[in-house]
């Protein structure tokens, strides 16, 4: 039955029971419900407010400290708060009993804190370094109010165990060990007599008393061996210290273990013992220099070169393996192939440091690379180790007998490294001083590409290597002026060294991608040093403007800056219209400095995705290969002034004349329209001046404005493109002033023209000629009197004015009818669109009233 329903019970239940069983059950009720005398004098602790408040800062020092040996600046600040805060809460009992001196101690050490972090600035995390600068500026305002304390602080500090005491929070966990309190002796154990244990009866119904009573008889018997109370019999005596004895009272304490070494200790007894720092132990690629074998070596090598790209590598790690590689086998004195053969290994990994394609190498591990590379390179050449890419050859790095070659490519290392200084450029301010630091580094880049080249020569490499090292020399050369080329243009010795390289080329390459790159490369360094009629012939025989739409993108942007500098050179031969035609459809499109990879131009509506906007970044062409735009487009605009004025002028009447350059004319309309012009500053308002100044035949006010435009100076003959420009300026305005002024005179002479116009008698004989054959020009020219006789064949002012009217009428007459007819529904309009031609009859009727319906409107 169950202790539950014991009340319910019969009394004969009861007096079944025998004596000892019910003095157990008394035992045990007594025991659950009975109290002990010391538990019963135990009082709730009222702690005052002095104890709460510093309890509060010591807490909030404990975790600040916390936070401050993991350098997490913003944990640290959060902190700094929460105790400032606590300490504004004790304000009270500060006043009574003054501030603290672990409070002092904190304000003390947080100074010391952020400014050895300050120093170190730089290696912290975007977050962290926000969150210092804002921890500095309140840490200094904040402790202006405690500046005495904290320098009497500083004079006389504390001692480093009450530091550590604070900062590892041992209030709670030493007691044992830094506690001074005596031990209270242990209350003696009294035995009491135990009941003999009934048995038990099956199927009884006092099952669950019983139970009951042998979990207590149980525990009791437990503690009874342990020598321990019973749970319900514990007293405070028992939670006090223990007094030592014997020879551990007499033992002097030792010094406890910071708790940074006691977290890294490993389980065990340690104490008295001496920690010592443990080393970093490198794990042992080969037992002894015996073991160290070109089978051996080789075998490790691919075993290290097998985990590269895998995730979870690293790099640094791989490339730190190789390097002792090496160096075990130059101690063992192995043959050079094992040793060119890890070295390739070890340029390969310091290549592939960047995951990322956008990223670029730092300046140091490049020229690191560069340092192996240069070093492969000479032992390949003192040792005659052949290194070539075939799948069929085998390897052979110990048979001295036969030729010792390996499997690689040395063309790669070299193409990666000029991509990677190329990119170093890119990822480089191109107007700071590092720029040309690292701009200097080319010239050894240079020399390494053309020993490349020559090992692959002497080494018999294959045309696809030969033509792929050709066109990196070429890369390098085609940009750069040469002065001895340009000395004298009929030398050609100084092209020599480039020419080869191209015509080595366009007969041993296959694809038409390297061939269509070297020969615009070719006609660039042609226009750069004004051969210009051999570069625009080369480029016009090679009918590149019909395909280069299909090209790839890096092709079309050297084909861009090709046809740029074709433009210049013939601008600085005084071939105007040539230069016009090869910048017009740069200039035109307004998107030069993209066209030119020059550099990206700001999209309105986001039509360039972040991907686009990495890739076109990586398109980018260095900055000391630049082509000067302000340059481009002042070339532009003088040349679109000297032929479009007196177009104009010519064509004043003529309603449907030709604009051949479109933003020039934006430019003269933008000028109309203000109301106030004043001085010009920029560049396109000098050449808008000039123009203004050609329409009336000022050629002197013309000249003073074109030759004050500063772009000038860029030429390398500046003067002679200056005489060019203003020599083209006089012709063009007399040609302007004979086309707008012709029909006011009857005859005008050649002497008066030289002299207004400062040119040669030759000159102007030859202008009005061509003009008069050409037929701009309605006159005739007397030689020997050198007068040129007008003639009246061209319509007056007026004249043109009624004829403009007329054809302005005829065309308004010819859209009314034309929309009078869509509208009615006329069969004939509609036939002579395409319709059928079926039902003449009333075609013709309605064909034939067609002038009365005009007439009627």
């Amino acid at each position: 039955m169950s202790r539950f329903f014991a009340g319910d019970s019969d009394s004969d239940t009861e007096s079944d029971l025998s004596e000892p069983e019910q003095q157990q059950t008394a035992a045990n009720a007594a025991r659950l419900y009975v109290l002990s005398d010391d538990e019963e004098e135990v009082k709730r602790v009222v702690r005052s407010e002095k104890d709460k408040r510093f309890d509060d800062i010591t807490e909030c020092v404990k975790v600040l400290r916390n936070s401050k040996k993991i350098k997490d600046v913003s944990k640290v600040q959060t902190d700094f708060e929460s105790l400032v805060k606590s300490f504004g809460k004790a304000k009270s009992v500060v006043e009574k009993n003054g501030i603290p001196r672990v409070y002092i101690r904190t304000l003390a050490e947080m100074e010391d804190f952020v400014k050895e972090l300050w120093e170190d600035k730089k290696k912290l995390s975007k977050l962290n370094a926000k969150a210092l600068s804002s921890l500095r500026q309140r840490i200094r305002k904040y402790n202006k109010d405690f500046e005495d304390d904290i320098t009497k602080y500083r004079e006389t500090p504390d001692d480093e165990e009450d530091d550590k005491v604070v900062a590892a929070g041992a209030d709670d966990d030493d007691d044992d060990s830094d506690s001074d309190a005596e031990p209270v002796a242990k209350a003696p154990k009294v035995s009491k007599p135990k009941a003999p244990k009934p048995a038990r009866e099956l199927g009884s119904d006092d099952d669950d008393d019983y139970d009951w009573g042998m979990s207590d008889s149980s525990s009791d018997s437990e503690g009874d061996e342990e020598g321990e109370k019973p749970m319900n019999q514990y007293t405070v005596e028992y939670f006090l210290k223990k007094a030592p004895k014997g020879k551990e009272a007499s033992k002097p304490k030792q010094p406890k273990a910071p708790r940074a070494k006691a977290a890294a200790a490993a389980d065990g007894d340690a104490e008295g013992s001496e920690w010592v720092e443990a080393q970093n132990r490198k794990k042992q690629m080969f037992r002894s220099k015996e073991d160290v074998t070109p089978a051996a070596v080789v075998t490790k090598y691919n075993d290290i070169m097998s985990s590269r790209g895998k995730k979870g590598v690293d790099r640094n790690d791989q490339a730190e393996l190789l390097r002792q590689l090496h160096k075990h086998a130059e101690d063992a004195e192995l043959s050079s192939a094992v040793l060119i053969k890890i070295g390739l290994g070890i340029v390969t990994c310091m290549l592939d440091y960047n995951t990322k394609l956008s990223n670029c190498m730092k300046m140091e591990l490049w020229q690191s690379c560069m340092d192996n590379v240069n070093g492969l390179l000479d032992r390949m050449e003192s040792c005659s180790v052949i290194v070539s890419d075939g799948a069929d050859e085998e390897e052979n790095v110990e048979d001295p007998e036969k030729p010792l070659r390996l499997r690689g490519s040395f063309l790669t290392l070299t193409e990666r490294l000029d991509e990677e200084f190329v990119k170093i450029l890119q990822n480089t301010d191109a107007h700071s001083t590092d720029y040309v630091e690292r701009l200097r580094a080319e010239g050894k880049l240079y020399a390494l590409i053309e020993r490349t080249h020559q090992y692959l020569l002497t080494n018999n490499g294959s045309n696809a290597d030969l033509c792929s090292v050709s066109m990196r020399e070429i890369d390098h050369l085609y940009y750069k002026f040469d002065e001895a080329a340009s000395s004298t243009r009929e030398d050609k010795t100084a092209v020599s060294k480039l020419e080869t390289l191209c015509k080595f080329i366009y007969s041993h390459d296959v694809p038409d991608r390297s061939r269509t790159r070297t020969l615009l490369s070719h006609v660039y360094y042609y226009a750069l040093h004004d051969r210009f009629f051999e570069a625009r012939d080369f480029l016009l025989m090679s009918h590149l403007q019909e395909s280069i739409s299909h090209s790839d993108v890096p092709t079309q942007i050297l084909y861009n800056r090709t046809l740029a500098q074709l433009g210049l050179c013939a601008f600085r031969h005084g071939m105007i219209r040539d230069a016009h035609t090869a910048l017009n459809d740069l200039q035109s499109s307004g998107r030069a400095k993209e066209l030119l990879a020059q550099g990206l131009l700001t999209q309105r509506h986001n039509e360039r995705s972040p991907e686009q906007e990495k890739i076109e970044k990586m398109r980018l062409i260095p900055f000391h290969m630049h082509i000067n735009l302000e340059l481009l487009e002042c070339v532009y605009l003088a040349s679109s002034m000297l032929l479009e004025i007196p177009y104009m002028a010519a064509n004043e009447h003529n309603l449907k004349k030709r604009i051949q350059s479109k933003s020039f004319h934006h430019q003269l309309r933008q000028s109309e329209r203000q109301p106030l012009v004043g001085p010009p500053e920029t560049m396109r308002e000098h050449v808008v001046a000039a123009s203004h100044a050609m329409k009336i035949g000022d050629w002197r006010g013309c000249k003073d404005f074109m030759l004050a435009i500063k772009c000038w100076d860029l030429f390398r003959n500046v003067d002679e493109v200056k005489d060019m420009l203003s020599r083209k300026i006089k012709e063009e305005t007399l040609r302007t002033y004979l086309f707008s002024y012709s029909n006011v005179y009857d005859s005008l002479s050649l002497d008066i023209l030289r002299e207004m116009f400062e040119l040669s008698q030759s000159t102007v004989h030859s202008v009005v000629s061509k003009m008069i054959i050409n037929e701009d020009l309605h006159a005739v020219l007397d030689e020997p009197s050198a007068v040129i006789v007008t003639q009246r064949a061209e319509p007056t002012r007026q004249q043109s004015l009624a004829l403009q009217l007329s054809e302005k009428v005829n065309m308004m007459f010819d859209i009314n009818d034309k929309l009078f007819n869509a509208r009615t529904g006329d069969v004939f309009y509609n036939r002579q669109q395409g319709g059928d031609w079926r039902g003449g009859r009333r075609g013709d009727r309605r064909g034939g009233d067609r002038f009365n319906k005009g007439d009627r409107q």
